[in-house]
């Protein structure tokens, strides 16, 4: 960290992987492409969510109350979204930082070890366009064993002969050769998912001015019906050698995502209903509407209804960067100053359509959460390097850092809206729920290292 130093130097533990190794296993998730490839290092997703975010472990988990995530550096500037807003297809390297001496630097933050994207630069050279791309299918390739109709029904006849629990016999199960394999739920409710993600970019430049700029859009379905993810980023990194003391540069990106995410796990999730369905219940009734099913003591709420009815999107933007300057003064001193910006909006709508079934009725709902929040750094540090007879070397660097993070958010909520065609939780006629929160965080620190 703040410095460049080469690996026969290192005292630390580093481990490293390049933008080759990268692209030998194409994909729009950064979790599969780093797999196995860093000792020490666990890399995975949170869940299986299209879009989830991805989670680090650097030498295991510390703590059981508080967040083993390490911290994330992209481009020197310290990104509380980790990887989740990144192309593949712009990283140029990442090195994980995993021991005590190598994570000295970043104090308390770096704990939990951390983690150093560096995305693609400039050249100089002609302009390099490029094309990345990759189109993949994702399914559910384990399924739970579960009793069809016929199977379904004649254990429930062998309950009803032992007398257990005092269940009745059932005349819907008195023959069950007649019947056929009924509903299987599971593969109702999930579905070969489609992804695709496409990135085009630019890179060239003169001996004093580079270039690096990028477009990217992925798109992926998840294997449960209807939920789905997409995201849109753009990058343009700078370099400008302006004189021969003085170099300038500047990375930017800007993300624009969209989550449809379905409620999965838990008593109220699809899945769940999905495995305590009975195979006797169809999904559509005769006139082609969302069949309900109720017996004796017994109910269910359509999974495939629960699926497509409730509606729970997020909308996230981002624009993210860092301006920075070198000067150098005299020789074999440099002084960097940098100043690091994060802007971010986010719009959870929570939306669930009337239900009318003979069985299952629900009133429609209602929530929108609005979410702001704002980061900026400022760090200088100025660091010496000389090497004295052709065998020592000596570095030294001293510098400060200062941050401060700020957020607020509004949430309103409602029921019994006249109409589902419009979103709008002020227009229920029940009394609405309404929330707002702030709240900020500051940090300022000094440090310096120095190495022979």
């Amino acid at each position: 960290g703040y410095a460049t130093v080469k690996r026969k130097d290192l005292t630390g533990s580093v481990a490293s992987v390049n933008s080759k190794e990268l692209s030998k296993v194409p994909t729009s998730d950064i979790t599969q492409a780093l797999a196995g490839r860093m000792a020490g290092v666990q890399v995975m997703q949170s869940e299986g969510a299209p879009g989830a975010s991805i989670s680090v472990r650097v030498r295991g988990g510390i703590s059981i109350t508080q967040s083993n995530e390490p911290l994330y550096i992209i481009d020197g500037f310290p990104s509380e979204d980790g990887m989740s807003t990144l192309d593949p297809a712009e990283i140029e390297t990442i090195d994980i930082l995993k021991d005590a001496s190598a994570t000295a630097i970043y104090g308390a933050q770096g704990a939990n070890g951390v983690v150093l994207i560096t995305t693609k630069r400039g050249r100089a050279g002609e302009a390099k366009f490029s094309y990345d791309g990759m189109m993949a299918v994702s399914r559910q390739t384990k399924r739970l064993d579960m009793l069809n109709l016929r199977g379904f029904g004649g254990y429930y006849n062998d309950f009803v002969a032992s007398g257990f629990g005092g269940v009745k016999e059932d005349p819907y199960y008195s023959d069950v050769s007649l019947l056929g394999v009924g509903t299987n739920w599971q593969d109702a409710i999930f579905q070969t998912a489609f992804q695709q993600q496409h990135q085009v970019s630019a890179q060239g430049g003169t001996e004093k001015i580079q270039y690096y700029v990028s477009a990217g859009y992925m798109d992926q379905e998840g294997t449960i019906i209807g939920s789905d993810f997409n995201r849109l980023s753009l990058r343009v990194n700078l370099d400008a050698q302006l004189k021969k003391w003085l170099k300038l540069g500047l990375s930017a990106t800007f993300a624009d995502s969209n989550d449809d995410i379905k409620l999965a796990d838990g008593a109220e999730g699809i899945v769940g209903f999905a495995l305590t369905s009975l195979p006797e219940a169809p999904i559509y009734d005769i006139d082609g509407n969302y069949a309900s099913f109720a017996r004796e003591n017994y109910s269910i709420h359509n999974p495939i209804a629960k699926a497509m009815e409730h509606n729970n999107m997020l909308n996230r933007k981002k624009l993210s960067g860092n301006i920075y300057a070198e000067l150098t003064p005299i020789k074999n001193i440099t002084w960097h100053a940098e100043l690091g910006y994060d802007i971010g909006y986010s719009k959870a709508e929570v939306y669930n359509n009337a239900i009318d079934l003979p069985n299952w009725k629900e009133a429609n709902e209602s929530s929108i959460q609005k979410n702001n929040n704002t980061f900026w750094q400022l760090k200088n540090y100025v660091t010496y390097n000389n090497t004295f007879a052709e065998k020592h070397s000596v570095s030294a660097m001293v510098g400060q850092e200062c941050w401060e993070s700020k957020y607020d958010y509004t949430k309103v909520a409602n029921s019994n809206l006249p109409s589902d065609a419009v979103h709008n939780p002020m227009l229920g006629t029940n009394t609405p729920t309404i929330g707002a929160g702030f709240g900020s965080s500051s940090m300022a620190s000094f440090f310096t290292r120095w190495t022979y």
